[in-house]
């Protein structure tokens, strides 16, 4: 027997709330179609783990935590594609859940994907990721409650997790254009760890603007496929996030090449635009799939033009989680 999973990117839209009440994080994003991971798994003679990744996406480091926290010998797992890693896609949830839900799969164990992200410290930060493997769709999670000290420590439980209090699909008509530059990467994770895991509070005028933007805007725009009220929402809420983590990241934006995609972006008729997690990868919401195109195109001239090399994808949310398929 043979399992295959495939699952998705994320865009991470940004947070409604930083510390609250005990309460650190909220975030919200989207799962999209492409990039994808895609994992098979399946059983061998003898003993240990062998890899055979198929990808030109370095993904060991995700292999070897599945391997130490499931205890895995005699599997083989085949990386069959990977989404880039540390451009802001969410490439470690998707591919560390892809593992252990194939393996989870294949050996019997029976775990739920809640329960392999707190075993694989995932959902420290953020839901989104978790959620979009598993239901996918616009997702907007809870944030987490914060121990002595107001830090964020890996989930202790599944209850620990941040859950999500809204999902929703996103209108099929709607497409993200999203630039990737070629010569940035997003925080290390130890500079992530420094930014997220003492939250800081924000103006309680902050506060309500975020709070405002997402639960009076963006979602009753969401359900009433207004594109307009939810790009210009998403769009002030990804600037005042940026301001928040500008102290990390250097800028509202992660570096320059992000800042001129979003402002060409703009320029050229984006519904909204914001950067995904810490970039550099940013994205731009419009009607279709054409008028995606042809943004990506004129995007990509402008910043060619300053001298950035960057990829544009034409992609609509992918309104279903993970796919799980059984070979015999």
């Amino acid at each position: 027997m043979k399992v295959v999973v495939q699952a998705s990117a994320r865009l991470h839209m940004g947070f409604y709330n930083f510390l609250s009440d005990g309460v650190a994080y909220g975030g919200l994003g989207a799962a999209i179609e492409y990039p994808s991971v895609v994992v098979k798994v399946y059983r061998h003679s003898g003993e240990g783990v062998k890899v055979f990744n198929r990808s030109t996406v370095e993904v060991q480091d995700c292999v070897e935590s599945v391997v130490k926290v499931l205890s895995l010998s005699g599997v083989s797992i085949e990386i069959l594609s990977a989404v880039p890693r540390h451009v802001g896609l969410g490439s470690t949830t998707q591919t560390t859940l892809a593992i252990a839900y194939a393996t989870s799969k294949l050996l019997g164990l029976n775990y739920k994907v809640k329960e392999l992200a707190v075993k694989l410290c995932r959902g420290m930060d953020s839901g989104i990721g978790v959620a979009a493997f598993e239901v996918g769709g616009f997702i907007v999670d809870s944030g987490r409650r914060v121990g002595e000290g107001g830090r964020v420590l890996c989930p202790a439980s599944v209850s620990d997790l941040p859950q999500p209090v809204f999902r929703a699909p996103i209108p099929r008509s709607w497409s993200f254009a999203v630039v990737i530059p070629k010569k940035r990467r997003g925080l290390d994770e130890v500079s992530e760890r420094r930014a997220m895991d003492a939250p800081q509070q924000v103006s309680k005028d902050v506060r309500l603007e975020l709070y405002k933007l997402v639960f009076l805007y963006m979602i009753p725009a969401l359900l009433r496929r207004d594109i307009e009220t939810f790009g210009k929402a998403l769009t002030k809420l990804q600037f005042t996030v940026g301001e928040y983590f500008s102290k990390y990241q250097g800028g509202v934006f992660c570096c320059e090449e992000a800042e001129e995609a979003v402002k060409a972006m703009l320029k050229h008729g984006a519904k909204g635009v914001g950067q995904s997690s810490w970039g550099p990868t940013v994205y731009g919401l419009v009607e279709g799939q054409a008028t995606a195109k042809r943004l990506c195109r004129k995007v990509l001239e402008e910043v060619v033009a300053r001298g950035v090399e960057a990829e544009c994808l034409t992609v609509k949310v992918r309104n279903r989680g993970a796919d799980v398929a059984v070979e015999r």
